[in-house]
């Protein structure tokens, strides 16, 4: 015997009659029970709410983890209703073992007596100013696809061409890669102490490399999977990393960052495809290793309104930390030395003598050899002001079209160089706010020279 519960009698009649015809009862049975559960929207759900029901998809999902702080074990996602509202959910300890086969990404389901409580804004990644707790006593439904009316989220990811926009900012960025290579975690001493890292190699599909690096945590959890799948060139979908200025533009984790490998979306199937086309050159770039601090990779030239003048920078520093400029760039000063002994693996100065290898204090590289590095103070003026900036690498090199090894061998006892540095064009360059930077000393502000295009 079934008993359907509606209010209209008449209603009632028709749909018994409907549920006793020739469609499969089961799938009729699934309608009854998903049209009779009521649901409410995420934004209507605070602590006072009684006996509330939500429909969401579950739109990221984070690896289990231990705080650094605590041995609390806990897993964080993402869930999303139909009204594009988000909510932040957390299950602890045992809870995570309890729901390991269900709670899928991109999966929708039903969800009641969940714990809400209020989060702190240093501790928010999604717009709501609450939370839930995920329990024992937390009711999860899954909805069929057929009953389903959340879609799946939509992506706004960054190209890694697009990084010179983020450098050093407080903005968050979502990407989408393809790991080639994983280095062997190791420890770097930072303001706050030691710290492990582990860094990826990630390329996307304009071939531009770039680094990401997984700090503390991440290591024993996201990047141990990566690396466990790192000969299948696993894809992987960052949400919630900063955009750093290492190495022109490198990614790093933050306490709130988000990974999901190999993730089935439009964009990873048109990203695999890509690799699966594009292998040969994949297999090069991993084993040449020329990537790290490269200048080969361009930075795209912006839109002509985001070029800004000399005059205008100092009123935008506290927006942004990376400026195009259209200025000449000259040699202010000829008695400097152009070059200084550094890691070829960090470049941090050393003072080992010259292709000597040693033990890198700053990367912990324990074959680093002692290599020339190019360096210069240049002056960036245009038709407004003028500024002192600094030249590095290859940037430096290519804008005095001599090598740190010829700068090096052509050195004098005091410290000037015998090589002639005067040969300079006119080109759109990108610089970078460096206020901490010590490698120049100069009056007012250090910046550095993180891009040059030639006009």
């Amino acid at each position: 015997m079934i008993f359907v519960r509606v209010s209209n009698p008449k209603l009632m009649y028709v749909k018994i009659l409907w549920l006793f015809s020739k469609t499969s009862l089961h799938r009729k049975l699934a309608y009854v029970s998903h049209m009779s559960r009521q649901h409410i929207p995420l934004k209507d759900i605070t602590i006072g709410t009684k006996g509330w029901t939500a429909k969401v998809i579950v739109e990221a999902k984070g690896i289990p983890r231990s705080s650094q702080r605590s041995p609390v074990k806990y897993q964080r996602m993402i869930l999303r209703d139909s009204e594009g509202t988000k909510v932040q959910a957390t299950i602890f300890e045992s809870d995570i073992d309890k729901f390991s086969d269900v709670l899928t990404l991109y999966k929708t389901y039903y969800i009641s007596n969940a714990v809400v409580k209020t989060i702190l804004p240093q501790h928010r990644i999604a717009k709501n100013d609450y939370q839930w707790h995920i329990n024992s006593k937390t009711v999860v439904q899954e909805v069929t696809e057929e009953y389903s009316s959340i879609s799946l989220p939509p992506y706004n990811f960054v190209s890694f061409s697009e990084f010179s926009k983020y450098i050093n900012s407080d903005a968050y960025v979502d990407i989408i890669g393809v790991v080639i290579h994983a280095y062997p975690p190791r420890e770097i001493p930072t303001v706050n102490g030691p710290q492990r890292i582990q860094e990826l190699l990630l390329v996307d599909q304009e071939l531009i490399p770039k680094i990401l690096t997984m700090w503390d945590q991440f290591i024993e959890n996201e990047c141990a999977a990566i690396v466990k799948n790192i000969k299948t060139k696993p894809i992987i979908a960052a949400y919630r990393i900063r955009i750093v200025s290492f190495n022109d533009g490198s990614m790093s984790t933050k306490g709130s960052s988000t990974f999901v490998i190999n993730l089935d979306i439009p964009e990873a199937t048109k990203l695999r495809s890509w690799c699966i086309d594009n292998e040969a050159e994949l297999e090069q770039l991993t084993l040449k290793k020329s990537y790290v601090g490269s200048s080969s990779f361009a930075i795209k030239a912006p839109p002509s309104h985001e070029i800004i003048e000399v005059k205008d920078i100092q009123s935008l520093e506290e927006k942004q930390t990376t400026f195009w400029l259209q200025a000449k760039i000259s040699i202010p000063h000829s008695n400097q030395k152009y070059w200084y002994m550094a890691c070829n693996k960090c470049y941090r100065r050393t003072n080992i003598d010259y292709k000597q290898t040693f033990d890198c204090v700053h990367c912990a590289e324990k074959q680093a050899t002692a290599m020339p590095r190019c360096l210069l103070e240049v002056q960036l003026s245009d038709k407004t002001g003028a500024l002192i900036a600094t030249l590095f690498g290859e940037n430096a090199e290519k804008f005095i079209c001599c090598s740190a090894e010829t700068l090096m061998q052509n050195s004098t006892e005091d410290h000037t160089n015998r090589t002639e540095a005067t040969k300079y064009k006119k080109r759109r360059t990108i610089i970078r706010s460096a206020p901490k930077q010590q490698n120049i000393k100069s009056a007012g502000r250090s910046y550095e020279v993180h891009r040059s295009n030639k006009i």
